[in-house]
C-alpha cells in the first residue's frame, strides 16, 4: 500500500517533469526555448524534418499528442504589448497551417548541441593534454572569458583577460568555422541620439565600437532606417535583417583584441592565426586575412529600437586557410618547443 505523502510526492515530481516537458510562450525563458526547441528546426535549421514535435495540449482541431512540423516562429504582441511565441505547424500528411503558441508544445527531447561550444571543450581538451593549456585550467564554455589559456615558458610578463588569467599565459578564442560570430555588439535608437552605440558597449568593446562606425554602419542606419517603427519585416515580425560586405577581416581583429586575445583557432581546416600586428607566442603564426560581411539583425524579437551587428568571414573563403593548425599532433609538438614547455 503507497503512503499518502509518498504518492503526493511523486505526483508533485509528475507535474513538475510535465511542466518541464512543455515550451514557454513568454516571459524570461521564451526566447532561451525558441533558440533551443524552435529555431533549430524551422525550414534551413539544422534539426528540420516531419513530426519533430508533439502537441502538448489540444489546439483548435488538432489533438494532443498530434506530430508537428515546424514552418515559420510568429511572434506575437499581446494586449500589454508583451512578446507571445507561436509557431506555424501541420501535421503528418496535411498541408493545412495552424497557428500554435509554444507553451501547447512538447520540447522535443534534449536541445541540440550547440556545436560551437562542443568545438570549444574539444580544442580545450586537445591542448590541454598535450601540455599546452595548464591542467588545472576550466573551460570558459559560453561565458565571458577566453576559451583557452596557453602556458607561455619564453616570457614573465602577466597578460590581461577575463578569465583564467594568471602568470605566463596568453589567451586563445576558438571558432568552430567561419559562420561563427567574429564580432557582435547591439546597438540602439533613440529620438534624442537616432541610432548609436551605447556608453556601456562602447567601454566595453572600444575598438569593435570604432570598426563599427568606420565602417558606416551607424550612418547607414540613420541614413536608410531612421525610424525604427517604419521597417520592412518578415513573416516572424523581425525587421528584415540585411548585409554588407568588408573588405577585410579588421574588425573581427578588433573584437578580439577587446577580449585581450592574442591567438585565435578556426576550424573546419582554417587553423591557427595570431591576433595583433605582432605574434605574441613568437612562432611565427600569421594574421587574420580575408573578406567579411557584417549583419544587421533585430535579435530581440519585438524590440525595434534595438539591433545586433556582427562580423563574420564572408563565407567560406572569406578566411584565408593558415599554415600552423594546433588541431595537429605535430604542429602542437613545434608550438610546445616555441613556448619552452617540455
Amino acid at each position: 500500500m503507497i503512503k499518502f505523502k509518498s504518492f503526493l510526492k511523486e505526483q508533485v515530481e509528475l507535474l513538475s517533469e510535465e511542466g518541464r516537458a512543455k515550451m514557454s510562450a513568454g516571459g524570461r525563458d521564451a526566447d532561451k526555448h525558441v533558440r533551443q526547441y524552435v529555431t533549430p528546426y524551422l525550414p534551413g535549421g539544422e534539426q528540420h524534418g516531419e513530426g519533430t514535435h508533439t502537441l502538448a495540449a489540444d489546439h483548435g482541431p488538432l489533438k494532443a499528442g498530434t506530430k508537428l512540423t515546424f514552418h515559420a516562429h510568429l511572434p506575437q504582441a499581446g494586449p500589454g504589448g508583451e512578446i507571445k511565441h507561436h509557431v506555424e505547424v501541420s501535421a503528418p500528411g496535411s498541408k493545412e497551417k495552424h497557428i500554435v503558441p509554444i507553451s501547447k508544445i512538447q520540447k522535443p527531447g534534449d536541445a541540440p548541441k550547440n556545436a560551437g561550444h562542443s568545438f570549444e571543450s574539444f580544442i580545450f581538451k586537445h591542448l590541454q593534454g598535450h601540455g599546452v593549456v595548464p591542467k588545472d585550467a576550466t573551460n570558459a564554455g559560453s561565458g565571458s572569458g577566453t576559451d583557452f589559456p596557453i602556458i607561455n615558458n619564453t616570457l614573465k610578463t602577466r597578460h590581461k583577460g577575463r578569465a583564467n588569467s594568471q602568470e605566463n599565459v596568453f589567451h586563445g578564442e576558438t571558432k568552430a568555422d567561419t559562420t561563427a560570430a567574429f564580432g557582435q555588439l547591439t546597438i540602439h535608437h533613440t529620438p534624442e541620439k537616432g541610432w548609436h552605440i551605447g556608453d556601456k558597449a562602447r567601454a566595453q568593446r572600444p575598438e569593435y565600437a570604432a570598426a563599427i562606425e568606420k565602417a558606416g554602419i551607424i550612418d547607414h542606419m540613420n541614413t536608410h532606417h531612421p525610424d525604427p517603427d517604419k521597417v520592412e519585416t518578415t513573416a516572424s515580425g523581425r525587421a528584415k535583417t540585411f548585409t554588407i560586405e568588408h573588405p577585410d577581416l579588421k574588425p573581427a581583429e578588433a573584437y578580439l583584441k577587446d577580449h585581450h586575445v592574442h591567438v585565435l583557432h578556426v576550424g573546419g581546416g582554417y587553423g591557427t592565426y595570431r591576433v595583433g600586428d605582432e605574434d605574441a607566442t613568437g612562432h611565427g603564426l600569421p594574421s587574420i586575412s580575408g573578406k567579411g560581411k557584417w549583419t544587421v539583425r533585430e535579435k530581440q524579437a519585438g524590440n525595434k529600437s534595438a539591433r545586433t551587428v556582427m562580423f563574420q568571414p564572408n563565407g567560406k573563403k572569406g578566411l584565408t586557410p593558415s599554415q600552423v593548425n594546433l588541431e595537429k599532433n605535430e604542429h602542437v609538438q613545434a608550438f610546445k618547443k616555441t613556448l619552452g614547455i617540455k
